[in-house]
C-alpha cells in the first residue's frame, strides 16, 4: 500500500511535468504551422488523461467492518512513517477504547491523503503540528478530529470545492479534500471543517463507531515524524 501511494506520487508529478512540456511542444507547432505534429500532440494529451484518470484511486469504501481506532491510525502511522521525511512535523494522537465501522484500506487512503494535503500547506516559519484525538459523540457515532497550524490558499469554508478533487495533484493546490468527503459519506459519516482561533485547518469527522471498554487502550502521546512534501 505505501508502494502504491509513493508510485502514485510520483507518477501525479510526472505527468505535471510532460503536461507542462506538451504545451511548450504545442506553443512551437502552432508557430510553425505543423499540423502532424499538432496532431500527434494531441494524442499525446489524451494519453496522459488517461494515465491521471487510472492513477486518481477512488477513496469509497468496500469492505466496511468494526475497527480499533487506535490500531487503525497506528497501522496507517507504521505505513507511511519512513515516507513522511524531509520536514520535521510534531504529530501527536489522543485515541483510546473507540470502535470505529469503516473500510480499512480506504481509510488508509484517506488517512495519508489528509495528512499529505495538510503537509503540502505547512507553515515553513512555525513549530508544525498535526494531530488527533477522538471521543464518542453518541451512543452510535464517533467524533474524530483532525488538526494543524498550516497556512491554506483558501478559506475553510471552500476545501471541499470540486476544484479540489484529486487525491494527488500539482503544487498548486496539493491534495484534495473532496475525496475525503467522500470516503466519510460512503462509511455512513460525514466531514465538516471547525473553526478556530488562528492559523490552520481543523476538520471534525462524525463516523459510525462506540466506545468499546473492552479494547483497554491507552491513549498515544507526541511523536516527532518527518513529513514528505
Amino acid at each position: 500500500m505505501m508502494i502504491d501511494t509513493i508510485q502514485q506520487s510520483l507518477i501525479s508529478e510526472g505527468l505535471q511535468e510532460a503536461r507542462q512540456l506538451v504545451q511548450t511542444m504545442k506553443q512551437k507547432a502552432y508557430k510553425l504551422a505543423n499540423t502532424d505534429l499538432l496532431k500527434r500532440i494531441s494524442e499525446l494529451e489524451d494519453t496522459l488523461r488517461s494515465i491521471d484518470d487510472v492513477n486518481n484511486v477512488s477513496t469509497e469504501a468496500v469492505n466496511v467492518e468494526k475497527c480499533s481506532l487506535k490500531a487503525l491510525i497506528d497501522t496507517a502511522y507504521q505505513m507511511y512513517h519512513l515516507y513522511f521525511s524531509r520536514k520535521d512535523i510534531r504529530f501527536s494522537s489522543y485515541v483510546a477504547n473507540l470502535h470505529v465501522r469503516v473500510d480499512k484500506m480506504s481509510f488508509f487512503r484517506m488517512f495519508f491523503s489528509l495528512v499529505h494535503y495538510m503537509g503540502k500547506h505547512a507553515d515553513p516559519d512555525e513549530d508544525r503540528f498535526i494531530s488527533i484525538e477522538a471521543a464518542a459523540y453518541n451512543a452510535q457515532t464517533i467524533a474524530m478530529y483532525i488538526e494543524d497550524n498550516g497556512l491554506y490558499p483558501t478559506s475553510s469554508a471552500d476545501i471541499f470545492d470540486h476544484s479540489f478533487k484529486r487525491r494527488i495533484t500539482g503544487a498548486i493546490s496539493g491534495v484534495g479534500l473532496a475525496a475525503i468527503q467522500q470516503w466519510a459519506h460512503s462509511v455512513g459519516g460525514k466531514v465538516c471543517p471547525v473553526d478556530k482561533v488562528g492559523t490552520g485547518l481543523k476538520l471534525c469527522f462524525l463516523l459510525p463507531g462506540k466506545v468499546s471498554n473492552c479494547l483497554r487502550e491507552e491513549a498515544v502521546g507526541e511523536t516527532d515524524i518527518s513529513l514528505f512534501i
